[in-house]
C-alpha cells in the first residue's frame, strides 16, 4: 500500500512540473521572440505584436534605390520589366522591451518586440526607384499595462524579383537607421547569374559589400543596388 501511494504521489509531482514546463516555453504570448528577420508584421512565433500605427506620422525620409550595371540582363518577365516585384520593408524594434513587454519570467527569457512594415516604392525609371519611410510610423503606448513601449526603426530594405514567382531569387538590400537618419548610402554587389533564379529553388541573395575578393575580369558579372536617404519631413 505504502509502495502504490509512494507511485502515486511522484506521478502527481512529476505531471506538474511537466505542467509547469509547458507553461513557461509554450505559452505563445503577443510581442516576444527569440529573434526574427522575417520580412512581415510579426513578432517571432507567428503572433503579430500589440502595435498602433500612426494616423498622422511627421518625420518622413526619402527612399531612393538605384540600379546599376544591368543594360545587359534581359527581363524574364513578359512585362518587359528586369525587376516586376520590388517592396519596401521597413524593421521597428522596442528599445525597452523587458521592461514594458508582457512579463514572461517563467520562460526566463527576454522579450524581443519586433515589428516589419511594408512601404510603397515608385518607378522614377527602369532603373531608380523612391519610397517613403516614417520613423515616427509606430505609436509609443502602454500595450501591456507596465509603461510605455518605446518603437525604433531599426532598418529598412528592399526585396527585387525577376518575377512574381516563389522560386525566383529575391535580391535583399538594406540601410541602417544609423546612415538613413545621417543621409548616407548604402551599396551591394550581386551576381547575375542568380537572375531570374536558382537552379536549386527558392533562394535569397543579401550580396557582398565590395568586389575586391572579385577577380577583375568577372566585375561586369555583377550588379549594383544602391540605396540612399534624405530627410523630406521636419
Amino acid at each position: 500500500m505504502n509502495r502504490t501511494f509512494r507511485s502515486l504521489f511522484v506521478f502527481r509531482i512529476s505531471g506538474l512540473f511537466l505542467a509547469l514546463i509547458f507553461f513557461a516555453i509554450g505559452s505563445g504570448d503577443l510581442g516576444y521572440a527569440a529573434g526574427q528577420k522575417i520580412p512581415d508584421t510579426k513578432v517571432s512565433g507567428s503572433k503579430p505584436p500589440l502595435r498602433k500605427l500612426n494616423p498622422n506620422p511627421k518625420r518622413a525620409y526619402e527612399i531612393r534605390m538605384k540600379l546599376e550595371n544591368v543594360s545587359d540582363i534581359s527581363p524574364a518577365d513578359q512585362g518587359g520589366a528586369r525587376f516586376a516585384t520590388v517592396e519596401g520593408t521597413v524593421q521597428f524594434d522596442v528599445s525597452n522591451a523587458a521592461r514594458c513587454g508582457k512579463s514572461r519570467w517563467l520562460a526566463g527569457n527576454v522579450p524581443v518586440i519586433s515589428s516589419h512594415e511594408p512601404f510603397r516604392l515608385s518607378a522614377v525609371s527602369a532603373t531608380e526607384y523612391v519610397g517613403i519611410v516614417y520613423t515616427d510610423m509606430i505609436l509609443d503606448e502602454d500595450y501591456y499595462g507596465r509603461g510605455v513601449c518605446h518603437w525604433q526603426l531599426t532598418d529598412a530594405r528592399l526585396a527585387l524579383k525577376a518575377r512574381d514567382r516563389e522560386d525566383d531569387t529575391r535580391f535583399v538590400a538594406g540601410l541602417s537607421a544609423q546612415k538613413l537618419r545621417a543621409g548616407d548610402m548604402q551599396q551591394r554587389y550581386f551576381w547575375k547569374g542568380y537572375y531570374p533564379n536558382f537552379e536549386q529553388g527558392r533562394f535569397a541573395d543579401y550580396g557582398i559589400a565590395q568586389l575586391s575578393t572579385v577577380e577583375k575580369s568577372k566585375h561586369d558579372q555583377y550588379f549594383a543596388i544602391t540605396l540612399s536617404a534624405r530627410a523630406v519631413g521636419p
